[in-house]
């Protein structure tokens, strides 16, 4: 069964539920979450439709996608999912993303944690990778104490919503 609930001290990752578009929408609107990233500029009704339609992929798709939600009232906090599959090589690449009132209590590593044990034990992946912005101390911070290493930097390779370019960080962890 691709995307299963996964239980951890404080979460539930969950699928995706049609009541899950405030917190998806948020995310959209939340322009303190924008630093590093430009989300796709989308009516509310229209990510609406982008969720039906994970709900509907959820049981085919490899491109796994979860809410994550405070474990004891299923309140959405943010999402996570697989980006990327690599297929010759055997390993996908992983993104997050927590509501900006819930960052900094250690949220993000516990679900990040979560998933890429899940993926490559119950999914057998060789490597989970994720990247981030070299300026987004925060994630890169989240994937170390999730268990990642670092693997690498490349200069100037995405480009900031203020127009300039920074340099991308990347991580993977392994079995």
């Amino acid at each position: 069964m691709l995307c299963p609930t996964i239980q951890t001290d404080r979460l539930t990752i969950r699928r995706y539920k049609e009541s899950d578009i405030d917190m998806q929408y948020e995310f959209l609107q939340d322009e303190r979450l924008h630093k590093y990233i430009s989300p796709p500029k989308l009516s509310k009704d229209e990510e609406f439709d982008v969720i039906k339609k994970w709900i509907a992929d959820s049981d085919t798709s490899n491109y796994e996608r979860w809410v994550i939600a405070l474990k004891n009232t299923d309140e959405p906090i943010g999402n996570i999912s697989v980006n990327g599959i690599d297929k010759k090589n055997n390993y996908c690449n992983v993104g997050y993303v927590i509501l900006f009132d819930y960052q900094g209590n250690g949220y993000a590593t516990e679900a990040l944690k979560a998933i890429s044990d899940y993926l490559l034990t119950q999914r057998n992946y060789h490597l989970v990778e994720c990247s981030c912005n070299e300026l987004n101390v925060a994630f890169a911070k989240v994937m170390l104490n999730a268990g990642f290493t670092k693997d690498g930097y490349i200069r100037n390779r995405r480009k900031n919503p203020d127009g300039s370019y920074s340099g991308v960080e990347y991580y993977s962890k392994s079995l």
